[in-house]
Protein backbone atom coordinates (compact mmCIF):
# COMPACT_ATOMS: atom_id res chain seq x y z
CA UNK A 1 0.00 0.00 0.00
CA UNK A 2 2.82 2.41 0.87
CA UNK A 3 4.50 1.57 -2.46
CA UNK A 4 1.31 2.40 -4.27
CA UNK A 5 1.01 5.78 -2.55
CA UNK A 6 4.66 6.53 -3.27
CA UNK A 7 4.13 5.84 -6.98
CA UNK A 8 1.10 8.08 -7.03
CA UNK A 9 3.12 10.88 -5.44
CA UNK A 10 5.94 10.44 -7.97
CA UNK A 11 3.41 10.47 -10.85
CA UNK A 12 1.85 13.63 -9.49
CA UNK A 13 5.23 15.37 -9.20
CA UNK A 14 6.17 14.29 -12.75
CA UNK A 15 2.87 15.55 -14.09
CA UNK A 16 3.29 18.88 -12.31
CA UNK A 17 6.82 19.30 -13.71
CA UNK A 18 5.69 18.47 -17.25
CA UNK A 19 2.77 20.86 -16.92
CA UNK A 20 5.04 23.66 -15.72
CA UNK A 21 7.49 23.00 -18.56
CA UNK A 22 5.08 22.67 -21.45
CA UNK A 23 2.23 25.03 -20.52
CA UNK A 24 4.17 28.18 -21.44
CA UNK A 25 5.15 26.59 -24.76
CA UNK A 26 1.58 25.60 -25.58
CA UNK A 27 0.24 28.98 -24.52
CA UNK A 28 2.90 30.81 -26.52
CA UNK A 29 1.98 28.96 -29.72
CA UNK A 30 -1.70 29.73 -29.16
CA UNK A 31 -1.24 33.49 -28.68
CA UNK A 32 -0.96 35.41 -31.97
CA UNK A 33 2.01 37.78 -32.40
CA UNK A 34 -0.37 40.52 -33.55
CA UNK A 35 -3.84 41.27 -32.25
CA UNK A 36 -6.46 43.88 -33.05
CA UNK A 37 -9.02 45.20 -30.58
CA UNK A 38 -11.67 47.85 -31.01
CA UNK A 39 -11.90 50.90 -28.77
CA UNK A 40 -14.83 49.43 -26.87
CA UNK A 41 -12.88 46.21 -26.29
CA UNK A 42 -9.85 48.20 -25.20
CA UNK A 43 -12.05 49.87 -22.60
CA UNK A 44 -12.66 46.47 -21.05
CA UNK A 45 -10.30 43.59 -21.78
CA UNK A 46 -8.77 41.54 -24.54
CA UNK A 47 -9.64 37.84 -24.81
CA UNK A 48 -8.26 36.00 -27.86
CA UNK A 49 -10.80 33.62 -29.42
CA UNK A 50 -10.82 30.26 -27.69
CA UNK A 51 -8.54 31.39 -24.87
CA UNK A 52 -9.69 31.69 -21.27
CA UNK A 53 -6.27 31.72 -19.59
CA UNK A 54 -5.63 34.41 -17.01
CA UNK A 55 -2.44 35.99 -18.29
CA UNK A 56 -0.96 39.25 -17.07
CA UNK A 57 0.97 41.59 -19.38
CA UNK A 58 3.37 44.24 -18.18
CA UNK A 59 4.36 47.14 -20.36
CA UNK A 60 4.55 50.82 -19.49
CA UNK A 61 2.27 52.72 -19.43
CA UNK A 62 -0.50 50.10 -19.48
CA UNK A 63 -1.12 46.89 -17.62
CA UNK A 64 -3.98 44.55 -18.40
CA UNK A 65 -5.13 41.01 -17.74
CA UNK A 66 -7.00 38.89 -20.30
CA UNK A 67 -9.68 38.42 -17.68
CA UNK A 68 -10.46 40.54 -14.61
CA UNK A 69 -8.65 43.59 -15.92
CA UNK A 70 -7.24 45.72 -13.16
CA UNK A 71 -6.05 48.64 -15.31
CA UNK A 72 -7.78 49.38 -18.62
CA UNK A 73 -6.02 49.84 -21.92
CA UNK A 74 -5.99 53.45 -23.06
CA UNK A 75 -8.43 53.41 -26.01
CA UNK A 76 -6.86 56.58 -27.43
CA UNK A 77 -3.51 54.86 -27.93
CA UNK A 78 -3.29 53.26 -31.39
CA UNK A 79 -0.96 50.38 -30.55
CA UNK A 80 0.97 48.65 -27.78
CA UNK A 81 4.06 46.47 -27.85
CA UNK A 82 3.57 44.29 -24.82
CA UNK A 83 4.95 41.14 -23.26
CA UNK A 84 2.72 38.26 -22.17
CA UNK A 85 3.71 36.68 -18.86
CA UNK A 86 2.78 33.18 -17.72
CA UNK A 87 1.23 33.35 -14.24
CA UNK A 88 2.36 36.96 -14.11
CA UNK A 89 6.02 35.91 -13.74
CA UNK A 90 7.53 34.10 -16.74
CA UNK A 91 7.74 36.14 -20.00
CA UNK A 92 6.66 33.91 -22.88
CA UNK A 93 5.82 36.10 -25.88
CA UNK A 94 5.82 39.64 -27.23
CA UNK A 95 2.52 40.77 -28.76
CA UNK A 96 1.65 43.86 -30.76
CA UNK A 97 -1.87 45.08 -29.99
CA UNK A 98 -3.53 47.57 -32.35
CA UNK A 99 -6.55 49.58 -31.19
CA UNK A 100 -8.99 50.36 -34.03
CA UNK A 101 -12.26 52.18 -34.43
CA UNK A 102 -15.39 50.19 -33.61
CA UNK A 103 -17.15 48.77 -36.67
CA UNK A 104 -20.65 50.20 -37.03
CA UNK A 105 -23.57 49.61 -39.40
CA UNK A 106 -27.03 51.07 -39.94
CA UNK A 107 -29.57 48.81 -38.26
CA UNK A 108 -32.15 47.10 -40.48
CA UNK A 109 -35.27 45.29 -39.27
CA UNK A 110 -37.70 46.41 -41.95
CA UNK A 111 -39.57 43.96 -44.16
CA UNK A 112 -38.76 44.06 -47.88
CA UNK A 113 -40.03 42.36 -50.98
CA UNK A 114 -37.29 40.32 -52.63
CA UNK A 115 -37.39 39.56 -56.36
CA UNK A 116 -34.44 37.38 -57.40
CA UNK A 117 -33.57 36.68 -61.03
CA UNK A 118 -32.18 33.20 -61.56
CA UNK A 119 -28.90 32.71 -63.41
CA UNK A 120 -30.55 30.95 -66.34
CA UNK A 121 -33.99 29.34 -66.10
CA UNK A 122 -34.83 26.99 -63.23
CA UNK A 123 -36.54 23.64 -63.87
CA UNK A 124 -39.16 23.63 -61.10
CA UNK A 125 -40.90 20.38 -62.05
CA UNK A 126 -41.04 17.69 -64.75
CA UNK A 127 -44.32 16.86 -66.44
CA UNK A 128 -45.80 14.28 -68.79
CA UNK A 129 -47.27 15.34 -72.14
CA UNK A 130 -50.34 13.81 -73.72
CA UNK A 131 -49.62 13.67 -77.45
CA UNK A 132 -52.09 13.93 -80.33
CA UNK A 133 -52.07 10.13 -80.51
CA UNK A 134 -53.13 9.92 -76.85
CA UNK A 135 -49.77 8.61 -75.65
CA UNK A 136 -48.25 10.06 -72.46
CA UNK A 137 -44.53 10.92 -72.76
CA UNK A 138 -41.92 13.02 -70.94
CA UNK A 139 -39.10 14.08 -73.30
CA UNK A 140 -37.23 16.11 -70.65
CA UNK A 141 -37.27 13.28 -68.10
CA UNK A 142 -36.19 10.75 -70.75
CA UNK A 143 -33.26 13.03 -71.70
CA UNK A 144 -32.05 13.16 -68.08
CA UNK A 145 -33.30 16.61 -67.04
CA UNK A 146 -33.98 16.83 -63.29
CA UNK A 147 -35.96 19.12 -61.04
CA UNK A 148 -33.65 21.90 -59.79
CA UNK A 149 -31.53 22.03 -62.96
CA UNK A 150 -30.64 25.44 -64.36
CA UNK A 151 -30.99 25.68 -68.16
CA UNK A 152 -28.44 28.19 -69.43
CA UNK A 153 -28.65 27.80 -73.22
CA UNK A 154 -30.55 25.90 -75.93
CA UNK A 155 -28.90 25.28 -79.29
CA UNK A 156 -26.20 27.78 -78.35
CA UNK A 157 -28.69 30.54 -77.52
CA UNK A 158 -28.45 31.98 -73.98
CA UNK A 159 -31.79 31.92 -72.15
CA UNK A 160 -32.77 34.09 -69.19
CA UNK A 161 -36.58 34.05 -69.29
CA UNK A 162 -39.17 31.30 -69.54
CA UNK A 163 -40.65 33.04 -72.60
CA UNK A 164 -37.34 32.58 -74.41
CA UNK A 165 -37.41 28.82 -73.79
CA UNK A 166 -41.05 28.58 -74.87
CA UNK A 167 -40.24 30.41 -78.12
CA UNK A 168 -37.34 28.07 -78.97
CA UNK A 169 -39.31 24.89 -78.13
CA UNK A 170 -42.40 25.99 -80.05
CA UNK A 171 -40.28 26.70 -83.14
CA UNK A 172 -40.09 22.93 -83.70
CA UNK A 173 -36.29 22.77 -84.10
CA UNK A 174 -35.05 19.28 -83.17
CA UNK A 175 -33.02 18.04 -81.48
CA UNK A 176 -32.70 20.67 -78.76
CA UNK A 177 -29.19 20.78 -77.32
CA UNK A 178 -29.46 21.80 -73.66
CA UNK A 179 -26.53 23.25 -71.69
CA UNK A 180 -27.08 23.79 -67.99
CA UNK A 181 -25.91 23.56 -64.42
CA UNK A 182 -26.79 20.91 -61.85
CA UNK A 183 -25.57 21.32 -58.27
CA UNK A 184 -22.70 23.52 -59.41
CA UNK A 185 -21.60 21.24 -62.27
CA UNK A 186 -22.17 21.81 -65.98
CA UNK A 187 -24.10 19.25 -68.02
CA UNK A 188 -25.36 18.78 -71.59
CA UNK A 189 -28.16 16.72 -73.10
CA UNK A 190 -30.42 16.57 -76.14
CA UNK A 191 -34.22 16.61 -76.10
CA UNK A 192 -36.66 15.81 -78.90
CA UNK A 193 -39.75 17.94 -78.51
CA UNK A 194 -43.16 16.40 -79.28
CA UNK A 195 -46.53 17.83 -80.21
CA UNK A 196 -49.09 17.82 -77.43
CA UNK A 197 -52.80 17.22 -77.95
CA UNK A 198 -53.29 20.87 -78.93
CA UNK A 199 -50.64 20.63 -81.62
CA UNK A 200 -47.98 22.69 -79.82
CA UNK A 201 -44.38 21.52 -79.40
CA UNK A 202 -43.45 20.75 -75.79
CA UNK A 203 -40.74 19.01 -73.77
CA UNK A 204 -42.51 18.49 -70.42
CA UNK A 205 -41.02 20.96 -67.93
CA UNK A 206 -42.34 23.66 -65.61
CA UNK A 207 -39.85 26.48 -65.41
CA UNK A 208 -39.20 29.61 -63.33
CA UNK A 209 -36.96 32.61 -64.02
CA UNK A 210 -37.60 34.59 -60.82
CA UNK A 211 -38.05 33.82 -57.14
CA UNK A 212 -40.00 36.26 -54.98
CA UNK A 213 -40.89 36.57 -51.32
CA UNK A 214 -40.84 38.61 -48.12
CA UNK A 215 -37.69 38.93 -46.01
CA UNK A 216 -35.99 41.26 -43.53
CA UNK A 217 -32.99 43.55 -44.01
CA UNK A 218 -30.28 42.95 -41.40
CA UNK A 219 -28.08 46.01 -41.93
CA UNK A 220 -26.92 48.72 -44.31
CA UNK A 221 -23.27 49.69 -44.72
CA UNK A 222 -21.29 51.70 -47.27
CA UNK A 223 -24.21 52.01 -49.73
CA UNK A 224 -24.91 48.29 -49.51
CA UNK A 225 -27.36 46.03 -47.70
CA UNK A 226 -27.47 42.50 -46.28
CA UNK A 227 -30.65 40.50 -45.67
CA UNK A 228 -32.00 37.04 -44.70
CA UNK A 229 -28.79 35.52 -43.29
CA UNK A 230 -29.30 32.39 -45.43
CA UNK A 231 -29.56 31.73 -49.17
CA UNK A 232 -32.79 31.90 -51.13
CA UNK A 233 -33.82 28.40 -52.15
CA UNK A 234 -36.49 27.40 -54.66
CA UNK A 235 -39.79 26.64 -52.93
CA UNK A 236 -40.42 23.54 -55.05
CA UNK A 237 -36.97 21.98 -55.25
CA UNK A 238 -35.53 23.28 -51.97
CA UNK A 239 -32.24 23.91 -53.78
CA UNK A 240 -30.04 26.99 -53.60
CA UNK A 241 -30.86 29.43 -56.41
CA UNK A 242 -27.97 30.76 -58.46
CA UNK A 243 -28.79 34.42 -59.08
CA UNK A 244 -28.01 36.83 -61.90
CA UNK A 245 -29.45 39.84 -60.09
CA UNK A 246 -32.75 41.18 -58.85
CA UNK A 247 -34.12 43.90 -56.61
CA UNK A 248 -35.61 44.63 -53.21
CA UNK A 249 -38.76 46.69 -52.72
CA UNK A 250 -40.36 48.31 -49.72
CA UNK A 251 -43.11 46.07 -48.38
CA UNK A 252 -46.08 46.29 -46.04
CA UNK A 253 -46.93 43.44 -43.65
CA UNK A 254 -50.72 42.97 -43.82
CA UNK A 255 -51.12 39.81 -41.75
CA UNK A 256 -49.50 36.83 -40.07
CA UNK A 257 -50.02 33.09 -40.36
CA UNK A 258 -49.19 32.02 -36.81
CA UNK A 259 -46.60 29.27 -36.45
CA UNK A 260 -47.48 26.02 -34.69
CA UNK A 261 -45.66 22.81 -33.91
CA UNK A 262 -45.01 21.03 -37.22
CA UNK A 263 -46.34 23.96 -39.27
CA UNK A 264 -44.10 27.04 -39.72
CA UNK A 265 -46.04 30.29 -40.00
CA UNK A 266 -45.32 33.25 -42.26
CA UNK A 267 -45.59 37.01 -42.58
CA UNK A 268 -48.11 38.11 -45.22
CA UNK A 269 -46.80 41.09 -47.12
CA UNK A 270 -47.35 43.05 -50.28
CA UNK A 271 -44.67 44.64 -52.46
CA UNK A 272 -44.82 48.30 -53.32
CA UNK A 273 -43.46 49.80 -56.53
CA UNK A 274 -40.73 51.55 -54.54
CA UNK A 275 -37.49 49.77 -55.41
CA UNK A 276 -34.99 50.32 -52.61
CA UNK A 277 -31.99 48.30 -53.78
CA UNK A 278 -30.36 46.07 -56.38
CA UNK A 279 -29.42 42.47 -55.58
CA UNK A 280 -25.88 41.47 -56.54
CA UNK A 281 -25.49 38.10 -54.78
CA UNK A 282 -27.43 35.23 -53.23
CA UNK A 283 -24.93 33.43 -50.99
CA UNK A 284 -24.87 30.97 -48.12
CA UNK A 285 -24.88 33.96 -45.72
CA UNK A 286 -27.84 35.79 -47.24
CA UNK A 287 -28.84 38.21 -49.97
CA UNK A 288 -26.53 41.17 -50.63
CA UNK A 289 -26.68 44.20 -52.87
CA UNK A 290 -26.55 47.96 -53.24
CA UNK A 291 -28.87 50.29 -51.35
CA UNK A 292 -28.76 53.62 -49.55
CA UNK A 293 -30.51 53.97 -46.22
CA UNK A 294 -31.82 57.32 -45.00
CA UNK A 295 -31.49 56.24 -41.36
CA UNK A 296 -28.89 58.43 -39.63
CA UNK A 297 -28.29 56.26 -36.57
CA UNK A 298 -25.55 53.64 -36.57
CA UNK A 299 -25.04 50.72 -34.18
CA UNK A 300 -21.76 49.06 -33.12
CA UNK A 301 -21.02 45.51 -34.27
CA UNK A 302 -20.50 42.84 -31.63
CA UNK A 303 -17.99 40.06 -32.22
CA UNK A 304 -18.91 36.45 -31.61
CA UNK A 305 -16.63 36.23 -28.57
CA UNK A 306 -18.71 39.00 -26.97
CA UNK A 307 -22.00 37.08 -27.29
CA UNK A 308 -23.32 35.46 -24.12
CA UNK A 309 -26.07 32.94 -23.42
CA UNK A 310 -28.50 35.40 -21.86
CA UNK A 311 -31.20 37.91 -22.73
CA UNK A 312 -31.12 39.69 -26.10
CA UNK A 313 -33.51 41.28 -28.59
CA UNK A 314 -34.51 40.94 -32.23
CA UNK A 315 -35.79 43.70 -34.50
CA UNK A 316 -38.54 42.81 -36.97
CA UNK A 317 -41.72 44.11 -38.60
CA UNK A 318 -44.96 42.27 -37.87
CA UNK A 319 -47.23 45.04 -39.10
CA UNK A 320 -46.23 48.25 -37.33
CA UNK A 321 -42.75 48.75 -38.71
CA UNK A 322 -39.51 47.58 -37.07
CA UNK A 323 -39.97 46.80 -33.36
CA UNK A 324 -37.75 45.25 -30.69
CA UNK A 325 -38.80 41.95 -29.10
CA UNK A 326 -37.19 40.02 -26.24
CA UNK A 327 -35.39 36.73 -26.83
CA UNK A 328 -32.84 34.54 -25.05
CA UNK A 329 -29.64 33.27 -26.65
CA UNK A 330 -29.50 29.65 -25.47
CA UNK A 331 -26.49 28.22 -27.29
CA UNK A 332 -23.47 29.57 -29.14
CA UNK A 333 -21.42 27.59 -31.70
CA UNK A 334 -18.25 29.74 -31.96
CA UNK A 335 -16.62 27.63 -34.67
CA UNK A 336 -19.68 27.67 -36.95
CA UNK A 337 -19.17 29.17 -40.40
CA UNK A 338 -22.76 28.52 -41.48
CA UNK A 339 -26.06 30.34 -41.05
CA UNK A 340 -26.64 28.26 -37.91
CA UNK A 341 -24.27 29.86 -35.40
CA UNK A 342 -26.48 30.20 -32.32
CA UNK A 343 -29.78 28.93 -30.93
CA UNK A 344 -32.32 31.55 -29.88
CA UNK A 345 -35.59 31.34 -27.96
CA UNK A 346 -38.42 33.86 -28.35
CA UNK A 347 -39.59 35.02 -24.91
CA UNK A 348 -41.54 38.17 -25.79
CA UNK A 349 -45.24 37.65 -24.96
CA UNK A 350 -46.44 40.10 -27.60
CA UNK A 351 -44.48 38.42 -30.38
CA UNK A 352 -45.52 34.93 -29.23
CA UNK A 353 -49.17 35.99 -29.18
CA UNK A 354 -48.95 37.47 -32.67
CA UNK A 355 -46.71 34.99 -34.52
CA UNK A 356 -46.20 31.97 -32.26
CA UNK A 357 -42.47 32.55 -32.50
CA UNK A 358 -40.23 32.66 -35.57
CA UNK A 359 -42.09 32.64 -38.90
CA UNK A 360 -41.11 32.87 -42.56
CA UNK A 361 -40.31 36.45 -43.49
CA UNK A 362 -38.48 37.13 -40.22
CA UNK A 363 -35.22 35.75 -41.63
CA UNK A 364 -32.62 38.49 -41.43
CA UNK A 365 -34.11 40.13 -38.33
CA UNK A 366 -31.14 41.68 -36.45
CA UNK A 367 -30.17 40.19 -33.07
CA UNK A 368 -29.05 42.77 -30.51
CA UNK A 369 -27.20 42.26 -27.23
CA UNK A 370 -25.60 44.85 -24.95
CA UNK A 371 -26.35 47.65 -27.41
CA UNK A 372 -24.61 45.92 -30.34
CA UNK A 373 -25.78 43.97 -33.38
CA UNK A 374 -24.42 40.44 -32.97
CA UNK A 375 -26.36 38.36 -35.49
CA UNK A 376 -29.53 37.73 -37.46
CA UNK A 377 -32.42 35.26 -37.30
CA UNK A 378 -32.13 32.55 -39.98
CA UNK A 379 -34.22 29.41 -39.29
CA UNK A 380 -37.09 28.15 -37.15
CA UNK A 381 -37.32 24.77 -35.43
CA UNK A 382 -40.29 23.14 -37.16
CA UNK A 383 -41.33 21.27 -34.01
CA UNK A 384 -40.88 24.33 -31.77
CA UNK A 385 -41.54 27.69 -33.49
CA UNK A 386 -40.47 29.57 -30.35
CA UNK A 387 -36.88 28.51 -31.05
CA UNK A 388 -34.58 28.72 -34.03
CA UNK A 389 -31.11 29.53 -35.33
CA UNK A 390 -29.19 32.75 -35.82
CA UNK A 391 -26.05 33.64 -37.75
CA UNK A 392 -23.08 35.63 -36.41
CA UNK A 393 -23.09 39.17 -37.78
CA UNK A 394 -19.35 38.75 -38.39
CA UNK A 395 -20.10 36.05 -40.98
CA UNK A 396 -22.48 38.34 -42.87
CA UNK A 397 -20.08 41.30 -42.71
CA UNK A 398 -17.19 39.19 -44.02
CA UNK A 399 -19.36 38.01 -46.91
CA UNK A 400 -20.45 41.57 -47.67
CA UNK A 401 -16.80 42.67 -47.84
CA UNK A 402 -15.93 39.73 -50.08
CA UNK A 403 -18.77 40.46 -52.51
CA UNK A 404 -17.63 44.07 -52.88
Amino acid sequence: MKFFHKNRFINFVCFFILFALFSPIILSSAIPPNATVTKSEASNMWIPEGMRWVVRTRESPAEFVLENTAQKLDKNTKSYNTTVYFCGVLPIKKVNISVTEDKTVILGGEAVGINLRTDGVLVAELDSIKTVSGKSVSPARDAGIKSGDIIESINGIKVYKKEEISEIVESGDNPLKICGNRNGKNFECEIESVKDETGKNAIGIWIRDTVAGIGTVTFYSDNSFAALGHPICDIDTGKYVSASGGAIYSAAIVGVDKGEKGSPGSLKGIFTTNKTGEITANSQYGVFGTSVSSKPERIPVGKKNEIRCKEAQIVCDIGKGPEKFDIEIQRIMPESDTSKSMVIHITDKTLLEKTGGIVQGMSGSPILQNGKIVGAVTHVFVNDPTRGYGIFIENMLAEAEKIK
